[in-house]
């Protein structure tokens, strides 16, 4: 009897206080009836296993809580975790960024790797790292000595994380193997990349090839699930000159994922090119399209595709617009207690313009997108104008702009209040044109959201004017704006305290009043974060609200930065000033803080 199947497990989880000898005896007393419930679970769901449930998937499944550890629950990690400290091996959380596919794929057999729950994850100076379920498995490790002639080094893991990877390594391995035998036409012995895939599949059109292609539409369906999975906001598939990479932007940095054979590039790009609809056999233009993915109980998810030529072909970047990330509550955005109450100010006035401003990829969209969702009610009529429309909403009307047949913002808008809308969202003022249809429909009594480009809120102004509007226009319509930007949140597995001088923190132009040393956070670097110390993000705000000596100076045409002093004399907060109020609460690191507020000093 294997020892994670066994008495000695109990043993070895009330000696270390895990297990309550009372919980001991009630797993004894009910592991046969939790059993059966488990295989009946077990046929319903499809899992054919021969070996599940063993004790552990049986004591994870009555769900103790840890004695003395409020809220901790009694699970297969840490039931694994106690066996690595017993049997003195490394206990490893497999992350599958840090996995090399090929020592994975190639070491040892699937169904070797599935029958013994043993898997190869790292080979270095002739040694390779292997994960095992089972700590007494010296036969198994022996084999894979022989057989590959390398020195193994052990660690323990858990018998779920074993599982998922050998399914999502090895199935997408066979897919990509697969489509590169199909796709790759061998003259001389080495591999050529056929590029157009109507010249090599003999079938009457692409739609068919990309339709028809098993290995590539799991290859793709597998990126698309692992990005999700990841919490990846982008895809990026570049051509190189002899893989195809794959990276994931996932918290605002780029990781390499895969390194794929350069044979698939143009399947799996034709693939997405046909889920997206676009033409597949235009590759010298740059296209825009959108897919929707989900389904199986899964939630829907918005997939925006660029593709463009470049030197090694063509690269597709998909932007993925999760609705649990876009549709969020506006107290959970990141607002400090002044900013949400003027902020709110905003939201329920009868009408005006609210501005929203910031570069590319500072939270804009899930900022515009969270307030109308807030204030959507079956009594609004709400329209938006956007190019493209990001995510859509049935509560909202929304209008794509398409310029190929003159669908622009300005000629939109030109018609859009014989709708009868209540609110109007403009996916961004480009122009003098959008400019005043924007003001006419804040001067008839809607409600405007928009966007512009600029660096703070205040410069909204100035660039209201250089679009140009008058401004007397500017201060009987506009009701504030608002610059934000997203900083990178701290790890909360790895976080730490460490202390800083504050002489130093003045000298990065923190709003430090206090001498000597502060204690502030930030993350050492784990698993979970993938060594980077940060997980998740969070908005950093500057509300900058008209006030009527705000308007007077606004039809003045006074200098931006008297307004600036004046604002903050009245209460508004910079927006170094709120990214330093999130470093202080813990939030954030203070070199996040200084990244992302740079350009105003």
């Amino acid at each position: 009897m294997k020892f994670l199947n066994s008495d000695a497990l109990l043993d070895l989880l009330e000696a270390r206080r895990i297990l309550t000898p009372k919980q001991r005896k009630f797993i004894i007393l009910e592991k046969g009836k939790q059993r059966q419930k488990l295989l009946r679970h077990a046929a319903r769901e499809g899992i054919k296993d021969k070996d599940y449930p063993d004790l552990v998937d049986i004591i994870s499944a009555f769900n103790f809580e840890l004695h003395g550890c409020n809220g901790r629950v009694i699970d297969e990690e840490l039931i694994i975790r106690a066996v690595a400290k017993e049997k003195k091996l490394p206990f490893r959380k497999l992350d599958p960024l840090e996995l090399d596919m090929e020592v994975v794929t190639r070491t040892i057999p699937r169904n070797f790797a599935i029958r013994q729950l043993v898997l190869p994850v790292k080979m270095s100076g002739g040694i390779l790292d292997v994960v095992v379920y089972h700590p007494d498995c010296e036969t198994v490790l022996a084999d894979i000595e022989q057989a590959n002639q390398v020195n193994v080094r052990p660690a323990l893991a858990t018998k779920s994380d074993i599982k998922r990877i050998i399914s999502e390594f090895f199935g997408f391995q066979k897919s990509i193997s697969a489509a590169e035998d199909q796709f790759t036409v061998s003259t001389d012995g080495s591999s050529i990349d056929i590029g157009n895939l109507e010249r090599y599949v003999k079938i009457s059109s692409s739609k068919e090839i990309t339709s028809s292609d098993q290995h590539i539409k799991n290859a793709v369906n597998h990126i698309f699930h692992y990005a999700l999975d990841q919490r990846a906001s982008d895809i990026h598939i570049e051509p190189k000159r002899n893989v195809c990479m794959v990276r994931f932007r996932i918290d605002g940095t780029l990781h390499t994922i895969y390194k794929l054979p350069r044979a698939v590039h143009s399947a799996i790009t034709s693939r997405i090119k046909f889920l997206s609809r676009l033409d597949i056999a235009e590759k010298r233009r740059p296209q825009d399209g959108r897919i929707k993915i989900g389904g199986n109980g899964e939630r829907d998810v918005e997939i925006r595709i660029s593709t463009v030529p470049v030197a090694f072909g063509e690269k597709v970047v998909m932007r993925i617009l999760d609705s649990e990330m876009i549709f969020q509550k506006i107290d959970n955005l990141g607002f400090s207690k002044r900013d949400m109450e003027v902020y709110n100010s905003f939201i329920q006035a009868p009408h005006g313009i609210i501005l929203v401003t910031g570069p590319t990829g500072s939270g804009k969209s899930t900022t515009l997108y969270s307030t109308l969702k807030e204030i959507a009610t079956p009594e609004k009529n709400i329209v938006t104008v956007e190019d493209p429309v990001e995510m859509v909403h049935e509560e909202f009307n929304q209008i794509a702009v398409q310029p190929l047949i003159e669908v622009t913002f300005s000629t939109i808008l030109r018609n859009i209040l014989r709708q009868d809308p209540d609110i109007i969202m403009i996916g961004e003022i480009r122009d003098e044109e959008t400019a005043r249809h924007a003001v006419q429909a804040a001067m008839t009594g809607h409600l405007v959201f928009s966007t512009l480009h600029t660096n703070d809120a205040v410069s909204s102004i100035a660039r209201l004017r250089d679009l140009g509007l008058q401004p007397f226009m500017i201060a009987s319509t506009l009701l504030g704006s608002m610059a934000q930007r997203l900083v990178k949140t701290i790890c909360p597995t790895c976080s730490e305290e460490f202390e800083i001088s504050c002489e130093d923190l003045v000298k990065m132009g923190f709003p430090v009043v206090s001498t000597g040393k502060l204690i502030l956070k930030r993350g050492k670097g784990c698993r979970e974060c993938r060594g980077t110390g940060y997980k998740g993000r969070c908005g950093v705000f500057e509300i900058f609200p008209i006030s009527s000596k705000i308007k007077r100076m606004v039809s003045d045409n006074e200098p931006t930065f008297e307004m600036t002093r004046v604002a903050i004399r009245e209460g508004m907060t910079t927006l170094r000033e709120d990214a330093w109020s999130k470093v202080r609460a813990g939030v954030t690191t203070y070199e996040e803080a200084l990244r992302v507020t740079s350009a105003q000093f």
